[in-house]
C-alpha cells in the first residue's frame, strides 16, 4: 500500500475549478483511495476548493470517497445540470433575453447528496476553505469552518456555499442573487489562499507549522491555448471572449501555483499535478486510445457525452498511477502526462507591418 506522508505532516488538498472536468481530479483521489486503502477524508487535514472542487471538498468533508463522489455527483447527477436546453433555450432568450445558459434547479438537484442540513461551523474534520465571489462588492470570500476567519461564514449553509462557489457566470444565475463562482478573479486554483489561511491564519493551533505541512494542488486539466502567427488579426469578438476566458483561467491557475511554491518554498512541500489535455500526451505519454469525435482540447465545463466523462475518467485514473505521489516538490512538468513546461520563447515581431516605426 502506498503512503505518500511516511512523516505524518499535515496534508493540505487543493482543488481547481473547472465544471465537469472535475472528473479528472476526483477520478485521480478514487485512485489514490485505492492505492491507500484510505478515504481521501482519512488522508487530508484540510481541503480547499473552487467550483467544482468546492463539491469535492463538500464531499469528502461529509465522508463519501472519492469513488462515491465519482459515481453519485459527476457520472449520474451532474450532467443533468448541463442537459440540452434546446428550443426552450430560444424561448427564454425571446421573453427575458439569455442571461444564463442553464437554470439553477436542476444544478441544485444536482448537488442533493451534498444538502445534508448543514452548517459550515457542523464541519468538524477536514477544514475546508470554499471561495465565492460577492458582485456587490467585489470581494472574493473564503468561506472557511476553522481560525479566525470561520465565524463570519459559520452559519451558511454548506449545500449554499458550495452552490455558491459553482455558480459560474454565463452558465448559471447567481446563489442568493449575489454569489458566483470563487474562480471569477485569482482563485481558480485556490492553492495559496490555502497556504495563506493555514500557514497564516489558523497556523499552530492545528499544526501548520513550518517544515510540517504537504501541498497537494490538483488541476483540472490544461489546454495550451495556442495559435498560428497572425490569427489574432481575424479574431472577432466570440474569439476574444473564449481567449480571455480561457486565458484568464490557466494564467490564474498557473500563476497561482508558481506563486505558492516561491512563496512557501522553505516553509511547506508544495505539488501541483495537472493532466496535459493534448492529443500527444494522452496517447502518447498516458497511453489512452481517445474515443472517436472526441477531441480533449475541447473537453470543457459542460462537457457531458458519456464518451466525454469516460475519457475524463481514464484521464484521471491514468495519469494518477503514473505519479510518483512520494516526490517531494513537484510542478506538472515533472510528471508523466503533465502540464507542460510555460515557454519562455520571444517571438520576433515584424513592425514593417505596422505604422510603429
Amino acid at each position: 500500500m502506498l503512503d505518500f506522508n511516511p512523516g505524518k505532516k499535515k496534508v493540505i488538498l487543493s482543488i481547481d475549478g473547472g465544471g465537469m472536468r472535475g472528473i479528472i481530479a476526483v477520478a485521480m483521489l478514487a485512485e489514490l483511495e485505492k492505492m491507500t486503502g484510505k478515504k481521501v477524508q482519512d488522508l487530508f487535514d484540510m481541503v480547499a476548493g473552487t467550483s467544482t472542487g468546492a463539491i469535492i471538498a463538500a464531499g469528502i468533508a461529509l465522508g463519501m470517497s472519492a469513488q462515491e463522489l465519482l459515481d453519485v455527483v459527476y457520472k449520474d447527477r451532474l450532467p443533468k445540470a448541463f442537459g440540452n436546453q434546446g428550443i426552450l433555450l430560444w424561448i427564454r432568450y425571446l421573453l427575458t433575453g439569455l442571461r444564463y445558459l442553464y437554470s439553477l434547479e436542476p444544478f441544485r438537484v444536482a448537488l442533493q447528496p451534498l444538502s445534508r442540513g448543514l452548517k459550515i461551523r457542523d464541519i468538524q474534520h477536514p477544514i475546508i476553505l470554499l471561495t465565492t465571489k460577492d458582485v456587490r462588492n467585489g470581494n472574493t470570500y473564503y468561506i472557511v469552518n476553522k481560525g479566525p476567519g470561520a465565524p463570519a461564514f459559520e452559519d451558511f449553509p454548506l449545500s449554499g456555499a458550495v452552490a455558491a462557489s459553482g455558480a459560474a457566470p454565463i452558465f448559471f444565475p447567481p446563489v442568493a442573487d449575489n454569489l458566483i463562482d470563487g474562480g471569477v478573479g485569482i482563485d481558480f486554483n485556490p492553492c495559496l489562499a490555502a497556504a495563506v489561511e493555514a500557514m497564516e491564519y489558523i497556523g499552530a493551533a492545528e499544526g501548520f507549522v513550518d517544515g510540517n505541512v504537504i501541498l497537494v494542488s490538483l488541476g483540472t486539466g490544461y489546454v495550451p491555448n495556442q495559435f498560428p502567427d497572425g490569427a489574432a488579426r481575424k479574431f472577432w469578438l466570440r474569439n476574444w471572449v473564449e481567449y480571455i476566458i480561457v486565458e484568464g483561467l490557466d494564467d490564474a491557475s498557473l500563476g497561482q501555483a508558481t506563486s505558492t511554491r516561491a512563496i512557501y518554498r522553505r516553509r511547506l512541500d508544495f505539488r501541483r499535478y495537472n493532466p496535459a489535455l493534448t492529443r500527444e500526451s494522452i496517447t502518447n505519454a498516458l497511453g489512452i486510445q481517445l474515443p472517436a469525435g472526441v477531441d480533449p482540447k475541447k473537453l470543457s465545463l459542460d462537457s457531458r457525452k458519456p464518451e466525454e466523462i469516460a475519457l475524463m475518467e481514464q484521464i484521471g485514473r491514468v495519469y494518477a498511477q503514473k505519479l510518483d505521489w512520494n516526490r517531494a516538490e513537484v510542478m506538472p512538468w515533472d510528471t508523466i502526462g503533465g502540464h507542460t513546461q510555460p515557454s519562455v520563447e520571444k517571438y520576433p515581431v515584424d513592425w514593417s507591418k505596422t505604422p510603429y516605426r
